[in-house]
């Protein structure tokens, strides 16, 4: 008689963990939260929590880094088959809102709750490798500091109006999302991006 192993493997559990983590973080933040909360949730002990991650910071770290690897993935693959500035920064509002409305836990993790604490370092450094992304599309003859702090402008607009919206589906009890909802985001921010930078004065 073959005996089947249905518990989840190394990579697996990993994963779960961190589903498990990501959803209550979001919910609680990272202050409120506990790994005996996390543990619990997943079904685990919080010896078995620890054989992967060293510390609820480490745990909360990896969600980070992970949203923002992810994003930034998503964003590159999506510009390099846009032909014009114009385009590039249009394309990469559409990926941006995308990830917001379909992973609201990691977002909200991302710009509600990464304030607080040890944890507050988390955000900046996510803003500012989105900064680094945009600023060689600003096709404008402009200073390198001057293209740098649009670029920050666009990063900025485009957090606001997710912050913004994440809020207003929490007060709305997180309803279903509209179908086209990420595309109306995206195009509203994208106008007034666009709109903005063309009435940029060259130096």
């Amino acid at each position: 008689m073959v005996i089947t192993d249905d518990r989840p493997q190394h990579g697996e559990r990993r994963e779960l963990l961190l589903g498990v983590a990501r959803k209550i973080f979001a919910e609680r933040g990272f202050q409120s939260t506990t790994m005996d909360d996390i543990a619990k949730e997943a079904g685990f002990t919080k010896p078995i929590l620890y054989q992967y991650f060293e510390s609820k910071t480490d745990l909360y770290h990896e969600i980070v880094t992970q949203t923002a690897q992810t994003l930034i993935d998503k964003l590159a693959s999506a510009v390099s088959i846009a032909d014009t500035p114009r385009a590039k920064i249009e394309v990469a509002f559409q990926v941006y809102f995308e990830m917001v409305v379909s992973e609201t836990d990691a977002f909200r993790i991302l710009f509600i709750h990464s304030h607080e604490g040890e944890t507050a370092g988390d955000l900046r450094n996510v803003e500012l490798t989105l900064v680094s992304f945009v600023e060689p599309f600003i096709d404008i003859s402009i200073s390198r500091e001057h293209r740098r702090q649009l670029a920050a402008g666009v990063v900025g607009i485009a957090e606001g109006a997710a912050v913004v919206w994440l809020i207003q589906q929490e007060a709305k009890g997180w309803p279903p999302v509209e179908p086209g909802e990420e595309a109306r985001l995206a195009a509203r921010i994208a106008t007034l991006a666009w709109g903005g930078l063309r009435a940029i004065q060259r130096d």
